[in-house]
């Protein structure tokens, strides 16, 4: 998975959760396999109708479950961004407590301690997804030795939001490794379908070599070459 150190300077694109490409191949394989099961006389010698059609089917199937494994992805991008602001605004109130109990100027000296790090002029919490769950820890155990576990943001409000971000970064991370795993099945049936409509093609046009156009059409491609 991306984490952000790997993105922070990239403004984010939305994009679809299946590609149209992919949604229109799928219908085009669909087509093709049931006209090509009505018509089992054309023959290819190293590819059958009914193989094709199982790999149309296999095809249209990992779409969906493509977009299944991916349709979770959003909400917990969106918790994780909730995650990070209650985070970003609680820092600043535990910088405070330092600052009050060891002086403005030792501060600094201080905050590593609390997973706290040094940043463009700022001390932050890494944006590193897994650098921040890191640094929750340390902010846990620091937050105890130096005092300040009772404060309003202290234990009560750390242990919590340590174990949400850390469990919705494993979810995420988990949905990214499952959506991978399908667009590579994806990807390897794709290839072998292209080279079956090809093939197809070719073999239209050699049984109706003045009418192949429409034999074309009538068996639903959308163009003479994948």
């Amino acid at each position: 998975m991306e984490t952000k150190s790997n993105s922070e300077n990239t403004k984010p694109t939305k994009k679809r959760n299946l590609p149209a490409a992919d949604i229109n191949f799928g219908n085009v394989v669909t087509n093709v396999s049931a006209k090509w099961m009505a018509n089992d006389e054309l023959t290819l010698k190293w590819l059958t109708a009914i193989q094709f059609e199982a790999d149309a089917t296999s095809f249209n199937a990992t779409l969906e479950t493509r977009l299944q494994k991916g349709a979770s992805r959003p909400q917990l991008t969106q918790s994780l961004k909730t995650l990070d602001k209650e985070i970003d605004n609680a820092l600043s109130y535990v910088k405070g407590y330092i600052t009050d109990k060891y002086k403005k100027e030792n501060a600094p000296s201080y905050y590593a301690a609390f997973g706290i790090e040094h940043k463009t002029n700022k001390y932050v919490f890494p944006l590193d997804q897994n650098k921040r769950i890191a640094a929750l820890k340390l902010m846990i155990e620091a937050i105890t030795v130096h005092g300040f576990e009772d404060k309003e943001y202290g234990l009560l409000f750390w242990t919590p939001i340590a174990a949400q971000y850390s469990t919705f970064v494993g979810q995420a991370s988990a949905v990214d490794g499952q959506v991978a795993v399908k667009v590579g099945d994806k990807n390897e049936l794709k290839k072998s379908l292209k080279k079956g409509l090809n093939a197809i093609i070719n073999l239209l046009k050699a049984n109706y070599p003045d009418t192949y156009k429409h034999e074309l059409r009538d068996w639903g491609f959308q163009k003479e070459k994948y």
